[in-house]
């Protein structure tokens, strides 16, 4: 109870200081993305991913996890141990999960579970991770292997089976699994087929133990996948007064959307999470949003979010999972 009371006592301070648009934010970030790997094994036809440089894909070393995990621990409640890849390429992804979940975050893992199976899967269940989520993305193999292309829709059922019997096997409730799809647009046979799939498929994983399945609206990626719609009533995003985001090279960016790192805050090697926290470069962002101008940063205002149906500020789509799911 105490580490709740605790959260939402945050939470309040958060949304006070974002709603006075406050430049300094005295409360420390509630939640860190930390991108073990910015490499992935897949091309998805509406992710960026396939589109970063050479140069920016690569593994997280070890010392520079440990140095802001041992920071983190001081003052977020949730960390995301991935962003724009998979983070199971990581050769050292099992223990980096350990290590964070040890030092009493809550850690959510997202993953594509082309990967998980043997080794991993079983460093993974007795990792103390908190969520995994896997995203998929159609439950019938033709559309699923069309979003999620160089992956087999058989393959990765079966991992998920075995995942889910082997966590039954060692009865654990932890860590929850969640199976993520993406509205994506489709032909109106192509509707029908899918929700006749879409039964058996969760009905199959259902019986397995599966926890949720989530299904999450698109968004345009800060402008990758076209311009925001100006029709929309500009709202200042949540994201500088709640979180940050740290690259595998280390560099940190206020939000996830921003997957190109548009808005560089600082780097993590050389500088404290705090001290970016409240930075000129973070600073000068959020003034941006308290006087509506964000002209100046690029992934800003071309990003869909911000127009979207808020109540008190914060988007509608996220507002439970902020107040009772508490992982993203």
């Amino acid at each position: 109870m105490t580490g709740k009371i605790k959260y939402y006592r945050r939470l309040l301070a958060l949304y006070r200081s974002y709603r006075r648009r406050d430049n300094v934010v005295a409360p420390p970030p509630l939640r860190l993305w930390v991108e073990l790997s910015s490499r992935c094994n897949l091309r998805c036809p509406v992710c960026p991913n396939k589109d970063l440089p050479a140069a920016g894909k690569g593994d997280m070393p070890w010392p520079l996890f440990k140095y802001i995990i041992d920071q983190a621990r001081e003052f977020a409640f949730e960390i995301n141990l991935h962003h724009r890849g998979e983070s199971l390429l990581h050769p050292q992804a099992g223990r980096f999960i350990h290590y964070a979940a040890a030092k009493g975050l809550s850690c959510k893992l997202h993953t594509n579970a082309t990967l998980l199976m043997g080794d991993v899967s079983e460093a993974i269940l007795t990792s103390g991770l908190q969520r995994l989520s896997i995203s998929f993305d159609g439950f019938s193999a033709a559309t699923y292997e069309k979003n999620r292309v160089g992956a087999n829709f058989a393959r990765v059922t079966e991992n998920i089976t075995a995942f889910l019997e082997r966590r039954r096997q060692l009865q654990k409730k932890t860590p929850r699994l969640a199976i993520e799809m993406m509205e994506i647009s489709q032909a109106g046979n192509e509707v029908a087929d899918e929700a006749a799939e879409r039964k058996k498929f969760v009905r199959r994983f259902k019986r397995l133990g599966l926890d949720e399945v989530v299904l999450k609206k698109t968004h345009n990626w800060a402008g990758y996948l076209g311009n925001a719609d100006a029709k929309h009533e500009f709202s200042a995003c949540t994201f500088p007064w709640n979180a940050l985001v740290v690259f595998s090279n280390g560099d940190v960016a206020p939000c996830a959307q921003d997957f190109f790192g548009c808005t560089r805050l600082g780097n993590a090697s050389v500088d404290p999470m705090l001290g970016i926290w409240n930075g000129l470069p973070m600073r000068e962002l959020r003034r941006a949003f308290a006087e509506a101008d964000i002209s100046g940063f690029a992934a800003c205002r071309a990003c869909d979010r911000i127009g979207r149906s808020t109540l008190g500020g914060i988007p509608r789509e996220f507002l439970k999972k902020m107040l009772f799911k508490r992982m993203p």
